[in-house]
């Protein structure tokens, strides 16, 4: 990662002393300067070491920016073409520029009666303004000839004004600086983006331009300047990068397009959606190619397999208050019948806020046994959430990305041991008001002295912040008007053998989900119907595995090509070819399809192994075409 190269000091704010003449010996320089190293300076207890000489002008002391600034716990960033200083403590901002008797506090231009000055290559400040302005309180005495400050710890009421929102690659940001919108291009300060992208940083040029990298790529821009380099090659750009209150306002759009991405910013919500594909996804996109596709026959046979169990809590998808009255609630119930030592489980999880109010959701596993313990010896998973409407392409892809590449992220869960009659959170996730969250998690549960366990895997919901073990409740009742997914069934994974292509041949499609031959997670088969179960036709959260035998009679080398395109609805995915991962982006039915990666047939007879994983939204999904090239 590179090293971050702000010009960026951690201090707290700091309540600033007036010194009258006399009050300690001086020696005096040029301009009425006197240098006052007797001056002993306390804050909140704690004295400070100044190592530059501590300044006195026209009676007011005056100390170097870096050491003030790091006593009292204010940030700073430093303007080197317009020499402003822009230090924020508690939520207050303070602008002071070098030799100007005038001051921005919050944005309102207020008088000084000293100005910031240079002193042999040092920034200093007047002490009695900073101090006054954030909310200090100083005490002097001349006896001692020291300055005692008291500074609060109190961070002030959030202003009523909605905070502007930004969303990077998943990461919800509540931003203390406002996006700007000039001419119809929007922009953000370019902290924002080297503060939560790894591998970049940002920093102050010589020249007063400001040099943005991000995974290696340079980016210099210059205030009020079309005139950009990126990577040291001049680019013309439509819009003006600008400086605002210290900081450099970089276009959001131009930058998203040099990186590879996408952007969405929702005006009325004050919310912008960042995303730069190489930091979000591992795998790359798929082409998309333009035309129809033939109707596909139905999959002949696909079966469960594999011991991985899957648990969907995504009904009620939407959280009412009708649908969820209470302060606490239980989403979804599985009580697990053990048939082996060790049990491997899939939960996976989708759901949509609208309760009014930010609240928590948890995975919890409750030890129904009297004398055996159990002990989660895996657990680890995923979880995006978004204010977007593009839940396919923020949470859907998101995951099956991770999944299909073995990513799913370790949890701090794993290893602990649940005693009998205990409950234990697995993982818990903050769902802000008016979001939709997706969630997959594989967890192993064992007993952990070789018996059978018994335990109920719930995923439940607090308003209130109680406690998640506490939440034993049934699950609320099914939304009966939009007939999402609940249940438990004995796989989450589903295996189907195409029948054998001989090339050559025409063009041959199947339907992956057709609702006959590998509806196989219905509401009748769950084994988890308390409250109600709804069937995964969509099979949402499954590994979906595809055999495609392939018969050679030519003798010579044939190139086999596949293509995919949606079938119930827009449809997106992630699909593995012969272990290499590839994203689907968004399909429009009858209109669109991708094109996979062409698969040579060298001997008399060959296979191909596909993986799918959906990323939501339809019950039938996707068809698989082949034909000779």
């Amino acid at each position: 990662m590179f090293k971050k190269l702000r010009t960026t000091c951690i201090v707290s704010a700091v309540a600033l002393a007036t010194i009258l003449p006399g009050q300690a010996s001086a020696a005096t320089s040029n301009n009425g300067i006197q240098i006052k190293n007797n001056v002993s300076i306390t804050i909140n207890g704690e004295t400070i070491h100044v190592y530059d000489p501590i300044l006195n002008k026209s009676d007011f002391l005056l100390l170097p920016m870096r050491a003030l600034y790091e006593a009292v716990g204010a940030s700073v960033d430093w303007d080197k073409e317009t020499l402003t200083a822009s230090a924020i403590r508690n939520g207050k901002t303070v602008d002071l520029t070098i030799d100007s008797m005038k001051a921005l506090v919050d944005g309102e231009e207020v008088a000084m009666d000293v100005a910031p000055f240079m002193y042999k290559d040092r920034t200093y400040m007047p002490l009695r303004f900073v101090s006054e302005n954030f909310d200090g309180i100083v005490n002097w005495d001349e006896a001692t000839q020291s300055v005692d400050i008291t500074l609060s710890d109190e961070t002030p009421a959030p202003p009523q004004e909605d905070p502007y929102i930004l969303h990077i690659n998943n990461k919800r940001i509540v931003m203390n600086d406002p996006i700007v919108t000039k001419d119809g291009r929007t922009y953000l300060p370019a902290s924002y983006i080297y503060d939560y992208l790894a591998d970049s940083s940002g920093t102050w040029l010589p020249d007063g331009s400001f040099e943005l990298l991000i995974g290696g790529m340079s980016f210099i821009f210059k205030d009020n300047s079309n005139q950009a380099l990126i990577n040291n090659e001049a680019i013309t750009m439509i819009e003006k990068p600008f400086v605002q209150k210290g900081k450099m306002y970089v276009p959001a759009k131009f930058l998203v397009d040099a990186l590879g991405g996408n952007l969405r910013y929702i005006t009325d919500k004050k919310e912008m959606y960042i995303y730069v594909y190489r930091y979000m996804f591992t795998s790359p996109f798929l082409d998309k190619s333009f035309g129809s596709t033939s109707y596909p026959e139905a999959v002949p046979s696909a079966r469960i397999e594999g011991d991985r169990d899957l648990f969907i809590s995504d009904n009620p998808e939407t959280l009412t208050r009708k649908l969820v009255p209470l302060n606490n609630a239980t989403l979804a119930q599985y009580d697990v019948k053990s048939t082996a030592a060790t049990n491997k489980h899939r939960i996976f999880g989708w759901h949509y806020n609208t309760l009014g109010t930010d609240v928590n959701i948890g995975i919890t596993v409750q030890n129904k046994s009297t004398t055996e313990s159990i002990k989660v010896t895996d657990s680890r998973g995923i979880s995006p959430k978004t204010g977007n409407s593009w839940v396919g392409h923020d949470l859907g892809l998101t995951i099956a990305d991770a999944v299909l590449n073995n990513k799913l992220q370790k949890s701090d869960s794993s290893g602990i041991v649940i005693a009998p009659g205990e409950t234990k959170v697995i993982e818990t996730y903050e769902l802000n008001y008016d979001y939709i969250i997706g969630f997959l998690h594989d967890l192993d549960i064992q007993a952990v002295n070789g018996g059978k366990p018994e335990y109920t895997i719930r995923t439940v919901l607090t308003k209130d912040n109680s406690d998640l073990t506490t939440i034993q409740s049934e699950q609320v009742a099914v939304d009966e008007y939009a007939k999402h997914p609940r249940g438990a069934w004995p796989s989450a994974s589903i295996l189907a053998e195409l029948p054998a292509y001989t090339v050559d041949s025409p063009e041959v499609g199947y339907n992956i989900s057709n609702g006959r031959t590998d509806h196989l997670q219905t509401a009748e088969n769950s084994m988890s119907q308390i409250n109600g179960s709804v069937g995964n036709p969509g099979h949402f959260g499954v590994n979906y595995k595809i055999s495609i035998p392939v018969v050679n009679p030519t003798g010579s080398t044939k190139t086999i090509k596949l293509k995919l395109a949606g079938r119930g609805g827009l449809y997106s995915g992630a699909i593995k070819v012969n272990g290499q991962v590839y994203l689907v982006p968004s399909l429009r039915v009858g209109e669109e399809y991708v094109e996979l990666p062409d698969f040579k047939v060298k001997g008399s007879k060959d296979t191909i192994e596909l993986e799918l994983m959906h990323a939501g939204g339809v019950n039938l999904p996707v068809a698989i075409y082949v034909e000779t090239k």
